[in-house]
């Protein structure tokens, strides 16, 4: 029985919502009582736990980590998982961020494609589940997060009180179904610098590139302090590297720029920085830093430096990303992103790179380590839903690998990401300015959640 005709009656309402959703900031920040991801969070965990109270479902707020509406019995639980936090807004908008604008068929906003508009849509699948009266088996619920964005804290939380799912999906990807995710962790390697007196060293005031929410960094800055060279002596060395740009301020200091974005294809402007400071004639108070960046990572995006470089046939090659690099007082710290195969070990893959970074003296603190997820194509979960995805579009239901990562990952094998972007679909510039999403889009998405929500509460045990 297919079902996805049902979800138009709900097309206005769903817009609505997600406009509405839209308008509330929902990034994560200082945590207060009983709001552990702040005020903003909390609200839209509100928002959508009061519409589900006015559907009539049966809601909890697991302690503001998460919450969740359910409807039916049963010993088995299925669920979608979707997420409220969003990213930063960021600049470069022509429309308002959190304007929840609807024009042309679109919803415009941060977080209107990732992931309120599926969160919306999973609870209006529910409520139609309901409202048609249709048997199921199983309980259902959609869980929502609010902390996906920053580490998923929130689901380590919400399944320490709450049962994992027998089997489940997570609309926060595209279409057909993603059964491979890489391991994916955050590396910091960190220098502090030596400021006593009586060294000859070229003083970094500042070194700053890269965005928490981009992964190729285009652009890259370093400000030098005054010292033993000259106007000219800095011209000379930026002629080396046309892709760098520099400004000389009176008091001698030096504040020099790489675009990443000035390449063709895009280079990652810390990597170009790093291989221009390292290349001077002159140390640096950086140097064990810039040494080690330049020469283990540089432009390299596949470990081998690092001695990390691993391939398997179900995820591919090891892949490392120098993201950002940042100053705080004295310490300066790169961030790299290294998402490695669904068959090899994290711990000591991250082992190998301490070890490399403690041969240049430098700190390494593991900020965030998802663990890898691989379903097999015999898993009940995946055989249900590359059903529904065949039965709903005519097309063939493809088993997918990701790098990045989804709630899927806190659902010990049991779930994938399964939606919502549709293949060949439009850039909805995710994490980037004018985030959109189309309503006939997220209508269409609509049809196959309710299809695949459906036919997981009547999967028998």
């Amino acid at each position: 029985m297919l079902l996805g005709r049902e979800m138009a009656p709900y097309q206005n309402e769903i817009a609505h919502h997600i406009a509405e959703l839209v308008k509330i900031r929902s990034v994560q920040e200082e945590a207060e009582p009983g709001k552990p991801f702040g005020s903003g969070v909390d609200r839209a965990l509100a928002y959508m736990l009061e519409l589900a109270d006015a559907m009539g479902f049966r809601t909890k707020n697991v302690d503001g980590y998460a919450g969740h509406a359910e409807y039916g019995s049963g010993d088995r639980l299925a669920a979608v998982l979707v997420h409220l936090d969003t990213v930063q807004e960021g600049e470069g908008w022509t429309y308002p961020p959190l304007g929840g604008l609807i024009e042309d068929g679109r919803i415009i906003g941060r977080g209107a494609s990732d992931n309120k508009g599926p969160a919306v849509v999973a609870l209006f699948c529910l409520k139609a589940i309901r409202d048609l009266g249709l048997p199921i088996r199983n309980r259902i619920r959609v869980i929502f997060g609010t902390n996906e964005e920053s580490g998923m804290k929130d689901m380590d939380y919400y399944f320490a009180k709450e049962p994992l799912p027998n089997m489940a999906f997570v609309p926060d990807a595209g279409y057909p179904i993603f059964n491979v995710e890489m391991g994916n962790t955050l590396v910091e390697v960190s220098h502090t610098r030596d400021r006593s007196p009586g060294q000859e060293r070229l003083r970094i005031e500042s070194l700053t590139g890269g965005l928490p929410t981009a992964l190729l960094p285009a652009k890259c800055k370093v400000r030098i302090a005054s010292g033993p060279v000259s106007d000219g002596e800095w011209r000379e060395q930026l002629k080396r590297r046309t892709s760098l740009t520099a400004e000389i301020a009176g008091d001698g200091s030096v504040e020099i720029a790489a675009n990443g974005n000035s390449a063709d294809p895009p280079s990652n402007a810390i990597a170009d920085m790093m291989e221009w400071l390292a290349g001077l004639p002159y140390k640096t108070d950086a140097d064990p830093l810039v040494v080690f960046l330049n020469e283990k990572l540089g432009h390299e995006t596949n470990g081998q430096s690092l001695g990390i470089q691993r391939s398997d046939e179900l995820s591919g090659s090891t892949i490392v990303f120098l993201k950002q690099i940042l100053t705080a007082g004295d310490t300066v710290t790169a961030i790299m992103n290294i998402r490695y195969p669904v068959t090899e070990d994290g711990d000591r893959l991250l082992g190998l790179v301490e070890e490399q970074a403690e041969s240049f003296g430098l700190k390494t603190t593991i900020t965030r380590h998802l663990r890898p997820v691989y379903v097999p194509p015999e898993h009940p979960v995946i055989r249900t839903l590359s059903r529904v995805y065949e039965r709903a579009t005519g097309d063939k239901a493809v088993l997918l690998r990701m790098g990045a990562g989804t709630y899927a990952r806190k659902l010990n094998n049991n779930g994938v990401a399964f939606g919502a972007g549709l293949p060949g679909g439009v850039d909805t510039n995710v994490h980037r300015p004018d985030e959109f999403v189309r309503i006939e889009d997220m209508m269409k998405h609509a049809e196959i959640c309710l299809q695949g929500l459906y036919e997981l509460a009547i999967e028998e045990s």
